[in-house]
C-alpha cells in the first residue's frame, strides 16, 4: 500500500494539507511533521476521515506539540527526555481516538537539535556519552512499544540521516543512531524492532561514510518492513520528487515486496506530488 505523507505539502495547518490531498484522490495518508498546533486539530482529523474515507498512519512529530521541540528519545537531557516520552504517550492516545493503527518514530540522537536545525546545519557542540544515550533511548523505546502492543499499533523505527556537513560539524563522529547497516544491527542487537528503512536518509548517510549504497540497501534488504522514498543528491535529504532515472528509485525497486507499505515523503506542489506517485506505484506494478 502507498501512503503520502502530509509534510510533502507546506502548510501551518493539517487540515488543509489532508484536505487539499484528498481532493486529488490521495486517500491514504502519514500524519507528520510540519504542521502547527491548533485546538479542534484532532476533531478535524476524525472529521475529514469520514468524509472522504481516508487511512491515516502516524509518524515522528505528530502530532505537533504545543510548545514546539525535537522529540529525542536518546536525550541525556532530563526535561527532554521526559518531553520526547509524553509526546509519544499523548500521540498513542490520540491513535487510539482516531483509530489510527500504524505509528513510526526516528532513531534517538546523540545532540539536542532545535527546531530550526532540522534537516539542515546542527550548531550543537555537546556530544552525550554514547552507552548512557543508547540505555536510555532502549529504555524509552520499550515503554512506547509496549504502549503500542497494548493498544495494537504497530511501531516502526525508521533510520537516520547523517550529512556530510554535520558530520564534519562534530569532527567526523556519527552523532545519529541508525545511519548505516552497522550502526542499524547495532541497535537490533540491543531492541527487538521493525525497520522503516527511508532510502533518502540511506542515499545521504552512505555518501557521508563512505559507504557503497547499493551494498548498504542490499545488506538491509531482510530487515526493512517500511519504506520511505523521496530523492535527493546524496549531499543534502533534498525530499525532492521522484526522478525515474535515479538510483534511490533503481534501488526500490529491488527492495520492494508486496507485503512491505511504503510512504512518499517528497515535497512540492500537487502536480509533482501525484507525479511521483504515478512513478512509485509504476514501479511497484513492474516488479
Amino acid at each position: 500500500m502507498l501512503f503520502v505523507s502530509s509534510s510533502c505539502l507546506n502548510s501551518d495547518s493539517i487540515a488543509e494539507v489532508i484536505e487539499k490531498l484528498a481532493e486529488n484522490k490521495i486517500r491514504n495518508i502519514e500524519l507528520s511533521g510540519g504542521t502547527t498546533y491548533y485546538d479542534g486539530m484532532e476533531n478535524d482529523l476524525k472529521k475529514l476521515k469520514r468524509m472522504y474515507c481516508l487511512q491515516y498512519i502516524c509518524h515522528a512529530y505528530f502530532p505537533p506539540p504545543r510548545e514546539p521541540f525535537v522529540v529525542n528519545l536518546a536525550s541525556c537531557d532530563d526535561r527532554i527526555y521526559q518531553k520526547s516520552i509524553d509526546h509519544y504517550e499523548n500521540c498513542i492516545d490520540m491513535l487510539k481516538r482516531i483509530e489510527c493503527k500504524v505509528l513510526s518514530i526516528h532513531a534517538g540522537f546523540l545532540v539536542e537539535i532545535n527546531t530550526n536545525e532540522i534537516g539542515k546545519t546542527i550548531r550543537g557542540e555537546k556530544i552525550y556519552d554514547e552507552n548512557k544515550a543508547y540505555d536510555r533511548f532502549c529504555t524509552a523505546y520499550e515503554h512506547i512499544a509496549g504502549l503500542c502492543s497494548k493498544n495494537k499499533i504497530a511501531l516502526f523505527l525508521e533510520n537516520n540521516v547523517l550529512s556530510k556537513e554535520n558530520y564534519q560539524n562534530f569532527h567526523n563522529k556519527n552523532l545519529m543512531m541508525m545511519t548505516d547497516y552497522g550502526s542499524i544491527l547495532k541497535m537490533k542487537k540491543q531492541i527487538d524492532f521493525d525497520l522503516l528503512l527511508d532510502l533518502g536518509h540511506l542515499n545521504v548517510s552512505a555518501r557521508t561514510l563512505g559507504l557503497d549504497y547499493t551494498q548498504q540497501c542490499e545488506a538491509l534488504r531482510a530487515y526493512a518492513k517500511w519504506i520511505h522514498i523521496s530523492d535527493n543528491n546524496g549531499v543534502f535529504d533534498e525530499h525532492k520528487p521522484i526522478d525515474p532515472g535515479s538510483n534511490i528509485l533503481a534501488e526500490f525497486s529491488k527492495l520492494y515486496k508486496p507485503d512491505i507499505n511504503v510512504t512518499l515523503e517528497t515535497v512540492g506542489d500537487i502536480a509533482e506530488i501525484l507525479e511521483s506517485k504515478k512513478i512509485i506505484e509504476r514501479c511497484k506494478t513492474d516488479r
